[in-house]
Parts: structure tokens; C-alpha cells; sequence
């Protein structure tokens, strides 16, 4: 399987997971493009734009920051990210990421089935 990000489509996604703010995303892999892979995406907030903390209670996802400043969000914790930083939620934890910087915040995120999943 090949896929070029040039040629993926871009979609606007409003308040993710309770946030505020529009986020751009781009759908790398879904369901069934990979064994043990639920999604794979890339996505860009804007200024201001949110992530709401949400739960994870039967998967794991891993944020990779590629661009910009904010603030992670880990199990109640906050503490600041940038580029080359990753933080990854364990199944049972919950996670949220905020732009609080003045340019844009862009992120690979990669969801999973737990370990404790059959």
C-alpha cells in the first residue's frame, strides 16, 4: 500500500473529543488498513483550538508532535510539547492536547487496540 498525503483529502473537524476550535485532518490508515491499527491520522489546530481530555478505557493512542507549541494533556497532568515530542495514553488513562501557542500545533495520532482486548 502506498499513500502520498497530497493526494488524501483534508476534512474541517469541530470540538474533537469535546474541544473547541476546528482542527484539519487527514486520514492516514483506518480500520483494516493494518493489523492492530485503528486509525492513523495527521491533524493541525489552529490557535486556540482544543483537544478535550477524554477517556481511553479499551484502546491506547499515541500523539506525535510534528509542528508548533501547546500544552499535552495526560491523565490530568499538563505539561508543554513541541516538535519530536510524543506522549502516549495507556488504556484505562485519558489525554487531551491544547494549542494555547500563536501559530499552528500539528500531530500524528495513532490509536490501537489494547492488550487486553481479544
Amino acid at each position: 500500500m502506498i499513500r502520498r498525503l497530497l493526494d488524501l483529502p483534508v476534512e474541517a473537524k469541530a470540538n474533537i473529543r469535546g474541544g473547541l476550535g476546528v482542527g484539519q485532518g487527514v486520514d492516514l490508515l483506518k480500520l483494516g488498513d493494518m493489523a492492530g491499527v485503528l486509525s492513523l491520522g495527521r491533524i493541525t489546530l489552529e490557535p486556540g483550538a482544543t483537544i478535550g481530555e477524554h477517556a481511553h478505557p479499551n484502546t491506547e493512542d499515541l500523539y506525535l508532535i510534528v509542528e508548533g507549541r501547546g500544552t499535552g494533556l495526560l491523565d490530568g497532568e499538563r505539561f508543554p510539547v513541541g516538535p519530536g515530542d510524543l506522549f502516549l495514553v495507556k488504556a484505562g488513562g485519558s489525554h487531551g492536547l491544547i494549542n494555547d501557542s500563536d501559530g499552528p500545533l500539528t500531530f500524528i495520532g495513532l490509536l490501537t487496540r489494547s492488550e487486553t482486548l481479544p
